[in-house]
């Protein structure tokens, strides 16, 4: 399976984003800590994982509801290893 993962900036947002798509979606998606191959910054991270079939409603779902993200990627295994490929 191939997965999003949503970066924002408090969990509580992620929290919030989390509901929005499983509600929106019927797919589900979880609160996790940003990959640390991700969290460029150090700072405390956290990001919504979820199917990246929901790629398309991200954007919109966030911009109707005051949800600012940072960045959007998509994860895929290569050669046994995780790989995050930006999406915006």
């Amino acid at each position: 399976m191939i997965f999003l993962y949503i970066t924002l900036g408090s969990i509580t947002t992620a929290a919030r984003l989390k509901k929005l798509l499983e509600a929106s979606s019927g797919y589900p998606a979880d609160v996790v800590h940003t990959p640390g191959k991700l969290n460029k910054t150090g700072e405390c991270s956290y990001s919504v994982r979820a199917d990246e079939r929901l790629l398309k409603i991200v954007r919109p779902l966030c911009d109707e509801n005051g949800i600012r993200i940072k960045k959007i990627y998509i994860e895929e295994i290569r050669d046994g290893e995780r790989v995050f490929n930006e999406v915006s």
